[in-house]
């Protein structure tokens, strides 16, 4: 078996991954170093308390569909082997590790949620639209963008495990590890916030900064 499509799976879906969203459209449009201002986080939430929804919408648009494009070009590329889900998988892994650690942006990014969205709206999509169901009303209940986010990760393997066994898929368990492992680098990524859940010192959307 060639390796030769996994490794361009790879390298397509960190690039695209790697797209410095957030700084690129602050920059762009606002001259502000998103990395410097509020968080200092180069993701849509800081961008959305800086500078308001018209710069966090297009950023939340564009992150989603990086990884979205990079597991179906993915797919798109492993279309004649026999394994084009798992070359899909690949191209949505290095997706959200490069929208984390951008090479663009000196090995920083974002927490990598959108990105996660994308990655399993092309693969599993009712297992992401009900994830981001849940991250809506966690969302809506506590305001904390923080808890929505990190619900949805928790959310997002057993939802992937259901909807493969519902298609009678035979790559369930690999894009359930998958789902596990970019719910856990989630996780990771929010870590601070965790610390700052636990305290109760986390601040609630729209109140104050992070």
């Amino acid at each position: 078996m060639s390796l030769t499509p996994y490794f361009a799976a790879a390298l397509l879906g960190y690039v695209l991954g790697s797209i410095p969203t957030a700084i690129w459209i602050c920059k762009l449009f606002s001259r502000v170093d998103i990395t410097q201002v509020g968080s200092k986080n180069p993701g849509m939430t800081n961008v959305w308390r800086t500078l308001g929804w018209k710069y966090a919408v297009p950023v939340a648009i564009i992150d989603a569909a990086k990884g979205f494009f990079a597991a179906w070009l993915a797919w798109n590329i492993g279309a004649f082997t026999e394994m084009p889900q798992g070359i899909a998988l690949v191209g949505g892994v290095f997706a959200v590790l490069g929208h984390s650690l951008s090479f663009l942006a000196g090995f920083r990014g974002g927490k990598g949620v959108l990105t996660a969205f994308g990655v399993f709206l092309a693969l599993t999509p009712l297992a992401s639209l009900i994830s981001l169901t849940a991250w809506s009303l966690v969302m809506w209940r506590w305001r904390i963008v923080s808890l929505a986010s990190l619900a949805s990760a928790l959310v997002l393997p057993p939802l992937v495990y259901w909807e493969e066994d519902w298609k009678r898929s035979e790559g369930l368990r690999p894009i359930f590890f998958a789902a596990l492992a970019i719910s856990l680098w989630v996780a990771i990524r929010h870590r601070s916030n965790i610390v700052r859940l636990m305290q109760g010192t986390e601040p609630r959307f729209g109140r104050s900064k992070v």
